[in-house]
């Protein structure tokens, strides 16, 4: 869950600080403090990620952090010097290790180095669950010589900042605070990453929440927690904690009485609109659901589970006849082996018939015999044999060893499936009249909503049972103006026309400038070509010996006639676009630049806005008018029947013409 986290402080030597110190801590690198002639080194587990932001007119040395704290604290004399501003801001772990150096880097380089302060920016990691930030700012003026004079103008970004870490700007109406600022940062960048997270610098109490908001442990208290030591802290949250839980509770059951209530009332108005049938048929959902009100989304929810029952039954299905098919190639298999069991035996029969003869006379021909019979025992063998290996594969599948157990086996199958097949059966008509009820309360309910919201529009009165739910749902966005006027056919196409009117005279407007600053353009740009070829004539004219040359040489001659015609040309073409000469070219130009700045985005605005009426209200007009376009057809259809209805019964009161 994203977090907000944003304190500051004033790095100072009234504290006993020092700013070579701090960004020792902060960087994790070791640099020499000039000032006390120490080495600052603190070591840690996980480097941070340090970078050093300057202004556009910081001279390259700044970009060291030993050389930069160091010019810090030599330009700062007093004992109680204020020597750096920091910010420590908690980072998105929703974000990844690069979406959170971009976001903590385009936050500090618009926010405070724009403005002219060096940022020197460490990334903690140390714990995964709680990345954040350390900025350490400088508070003096920068150019290329080094620090000058500090700049009391940035303290209105920090206003209050020791007092209350709130950091609120005074010096400019209208302009948010740093907190605030943090925050958008943060949710623009959680936004692109596609993230549902967001993150608020308001309190608790200015958010209407009632549970107390946790403290910042700090790195001391962090530690000592993680190591099972208990720390005041740490304590004051977990107190927090508790109380919150109760809180929650409290309100978890204020937030289910109110959704009941709404139920109610939604319930209410439902049947207010609804038959008598229509009532009894969401009545019968309810019930199903053991709901007291049931909505469209209870039915869709409920359609989602049926249908995943529903799928559930075919791979089942498919499984038991899968497995019933098994049973029976091997049921068949071992029909087939006594069978073949049974000739083996007849056959081996008539063999030992023939070795028992004792007939001299026909002692070939018994050998012929025996040898056939003999030839068909071995074709058998070998039939038996193929089929007791097809057995053979079916017996790990099946878990069964021998005939009798496959027997036993094929018995439990056959009852099991009869018992799951006959439970699927009643499942299935189960959901079929459970799909048939959720199906007649879903349309019952549409019914109603269609009935509510065509009470609110004139032009469907009588035609809001042709109007369709979806377009119901977009006329109930317009409820409320449709309450305060009455809002017809007629109304709504005169409003389209205002509209269509208004955004056609704003689209000529734009239209009138861009050509006015294209016609500018192309001034500007003849006129710097004419400039250009004036120059070149000057050049020309001026230098000794061109004369001269030009008199001897046709290609110097040529090249100048064509500078005087091209400069004609452009003088020609100015005076035909209306040129006045650079003053008025400026001051046309400034005036359109003023309107480019002041007058064009208001204009572009209006369009878009007007685009979008016209559309949402072309939207309302499209529904009603299919709502009664589809009316006016089904009373034509009811008049044709009526007509050949008549027809037909007048046919056969007459009776058969037998005049002829």
């Amino acid at each position: 869950m994203a977090i907000y986290h944003l304190s500051m402080q004033i790095i100072s030597r009234s504290k006993g600080q020092s700013a070579v110190a701090a960004a020792a801590y902060r960087s994790g690198e070791k640099l020499h403090d000039e000032r006390t002639d120490e080495q600052k080194f603190y070591a840690r587990h996980v480097q941070p990620e340090t970078m050093i932001l300057t202004p556009s007119n910081a001279p390259e040395c700044m970009k060291d952090r030993n050389r930069l704290w160091n010019e810090v604290e030599k330009v700062e004399k007093r004992k109680d010097s204020q020597l750096a501003r920091e910010l420590n801001i908690a980072l998105p772990i929703e974000l990844s290790h690069d979406q959170q150096k971009e976001l903590i880097q385009s936050f500090v380089q618009n926010e405070f180095v724009q403005k002219g302060m060096v940022a020197d920016i460490a990334i903690h990691r140390d714990d995964a669950n709680n990345p954040h930030a350390h900025i350490m700012l400088t508070m003096r003026n920068l150019d290329q010589d080094g620090f000058g004079k500090k700049n009391r103008d940035w303290n209105a970004d920090f206003a209050n900042a020791k007092e209350n870490n709130r950091g609120y700007v005074k010096n400019s109406e209208g302009c948010l605070s740093i907190r605030e600022q943090w925050a958008n940062y943060a949710n623009q960048a959680l936004e692109e990453a596609q993230s549902k997270e967001r993150i608020t610098h308001l309190s608790h109490e200015n958010r209407g929440l009632e549970v107390l908001p946790t403290i910042h442990l700090g790195h001391v208290a962090h530690d000592m927690e993680k190591k099972g030591k208990q720390s005041d802290r740490g304590q004051i949250n977990r107190e927090r904690q508790d109380y919150n839980q109760v809180v929650i509770d409290l309100q978890t059951y204020r937030r289910q009485r109110e959704a009941h209530l709404q139920k109610m009332q939604e319930k209410e108005k439902q049947f207010s609109f609804s038959t008598d049938i229509e009532k009894t048929q969401i009545q019968k959902a309810a019930s199903l659901l053991n709901q007291k009100v049931v909505s469209l989304d209870d039915i869709s929810k409920r359609h989602d589970k049926l249908r995943k029952m529903s799928n559930r039954h075919d791979p089942i299905e498919r499984h038991f006849h899968v497995q019933q098919q098994q049973f029976l190639n091997v049921s068949n298999y071992y029909d087939r082996v006594r069978d073949l069991n049974r000739e083996i035996k007849q056959n081996e029969e008539k063999v030992d018939e023939l070795k028992g003869s004792l007939n001299p006379f026909k002692l070939k021909e018994n050998n012929m015999m025996k040898r056939r019979y003999l030839d068909k025992i071995s074709d058998l063998e070998s039939n038996k044999s193929s089929y007791e290996k097809s057995i053979q594969t079916y017996k790990e599948s099946l878990r069964f060893s021998s005939e009798e157990e496959f027997y036993e086996r094929y018995k439990e199958f056959s009852q099991q499936k009869e018992n799951r097949l006959h439970q699927i059966k009643y499942e299935k008509q189960q959901i079929q009249v459970e799909t048939k009820v959720l199906l007649q309360a879903e349309e019952a309910i549409k019914m109603a909503k269609i009935r509510e919201i065509s009470s609110h529009y004139p032009d469907l009165k009588t035609a809001g049972k042709y109007l369709s739910y979806e377009n119901a749902l977009k006329l109930e966005k317009h409820v409320d103006m449709a309450k305060k006027t009455p809002v017809t056919l007629d109304f709504i196409r005169k409003a389209i026309k205002n509209q269509e009117d208004d955004l056609y005279k704003l689209k000529k407007d734009l239209k009138i400038f861009q050509t006015e600053k294209d016609h500018l353009n192309k001034i500007k740009s003849q006129v710097t070509s004419l400039e250009k070829t004036e120059k070149e004539l000057d050049k020309l004219s001026n230098i000794p010996g061109e004369a001269a040359k030009r008199l001897v040489s046709k290609k110097a001659r040529q090249h100048y006639e064509e500078l005087q015609h091209e400069t004609n040309h452009y003088r020609e073409n100015l005076k035909e676009k209306g040129y006045k000469g650079p003053g008025d070219l400026n001051k046309r130009q400034g005036e359109i630049r003023e309107l480019e700045q002041q007058v064009i985005p208001t204009i572009e605005k209006d369009i878009k806005v007007k685009e979008h009426v016209i559309e949402t209200v072309s939207g309302i007009f499209d529904a009603i008018q299919q709502a009664t376009h589809n009316e006016e057809q089904a009373q034509q259809r009811h008049q044709l029947r009526t007509i050949r209805n008549t027809n037909i019964n007048r046919s056969k009161n007459q009776g058969p013409d037998l005049t002829h």
